[in-house]
């Protein structure tokens, strides 16, 4: 059983996280684990539940992007003490629901727990969660610089293998960040040409370096029939009919953020070009599963720059203000 746990608190919105100690947690139900977190990236997620964005209850121990070794574990979850795992920003369902049922557990409409909601996440010395939801570390990952994997990876992953991206396929990546520097790779890898659009054209030979063909200013005008999808990494507000014009005919648009308006789209495009508007959270289990073996295999590496557990504060900092290269990761 862990005993009493060391974590980065932040008691008020906004405020500060400051380094606490919580009590020991209750005993571990049949399916739990405990995971002791060694590296855990700061997601743009964690900024957003710092600042007050999405209405988290404090205090908010945040972090969902964890790399750690299972401490305890309950008498039937799966995995043995020891064990390298990663965790994201869900860590169980309900079970029971259509999306659980289904295959779809990160769509429980139910019961689903989120790692750092309502529950110390990551920027701690341990985290719990449901056995089902901790997934092994292939051996051919480095441990330091997977935690990105994920979320980032996942969300992006999700989308792109369900829309079936594969060789010959036209792909266009909006934000080349945490999120995007991911995709690009993926898609690539998937066998798609991809063409990258950010603000910063300085990022042009990083995202040629990472399988882009091109990066083009995300402000410019967009290529007008050109792509089969594009995803938008950011939630910024974009000028969607120009996005929905740059598919082409049948393409998809599909959203990885939440733009901070409503959406704006002339209904022409889906009935006569038969154009479609998605978006996606996260993945299921078997996704994570699939994409932490598919970067493994096909060589999927985020680009991270560390600092210590004790810097959160600046690391946040940085997310917020864009200066992080790609992600920061959190040695404990």
């Amino acid at each position: 059983m862990v005993e009493a746990i060391r974590a980065w608190s932040q008691a008020v919105v906004r405020g500060p996280l400051e380094e606490v100690v919580l009590p020991a947690p209750c005993a571990l139900g049949p399916h739990e684990i405990d995971v002791a977190p060694v590296h855990c990236s700061v997601c743009h997620s964690d900024v957003h539940l710092v600042d007050g964005d999405w209405n988290a209850a404090r205090p908010l121990v945040p972090g969902h992007e964890i790399v750690g070794r299972v401490a305890a574990r309950g008498s039937e979850a799966g995995l043995a003490e020891g064990t390298l795992v990663g965790v994201g920003w869900q860590a169980g369902s309900c079970g029971e629901c259509r999306a659980c049922t289904t295959g779809r557990e990160h769509l429980c409409g139910a019961g689903k727990v989120r790692t750092c909601v309502g529950r110390q996440g990551g920027f701690a010395s341990s985290v719990r969660c449901d056995a089902r939801f901790a997934f092994p570390i292939p051996s051919t990952l480095d441990p330091t610089s997977a935690a990105p994997l994920l979320c980032a990876g996942l969300t992006v992953f999700s989308p792109l293998e369900r829309l079936g991206v594969g060789v010959g396929m036209r792909v266009g990546i909006v934000g080349l960040g945490g999120l995007g520097h991911l995709a690009v790779q993926i898609a690539h890898r998937m066998g798609a040409r991809v063409v990258a659009f950010d603000p910063d054209l300085g990022k042009k030979d990083l995202a040629r370096s990472l399988g882009a063909d091109d990066l083009l200013d995300a402000r410019g005008p967009a290529p007008v029939s050109s792509l089969d999808v594009v995803l938008v990494t950011t939630h910024v507000a974009l000028a969607w009919d120009a996005w929905l014009r740059a598919l082409d005919l049948g393409g998809t648009l599909c959203l990885l953020g939440i733009p901070p308006a409503p959406l704006e789209i002339d209904p022409e495009r889906l009935l006569d070009e038969e154009k479609r508007v998605t978006g996606s959270v996260i993945g299921s289990p078997a996704t994570m599963r699939r994409m932490l073996g598919f970067c493994a295999e096909r060589g999927v590496r985020p680009v991270v720059e560390h600092m210590p557990l004790a810097s959160v504060n600046e690391a946040l900092a940085r997310v917020r203000e864009g200066r992080a290269r790609m992600r920061i990761v959190l040695d404990a």
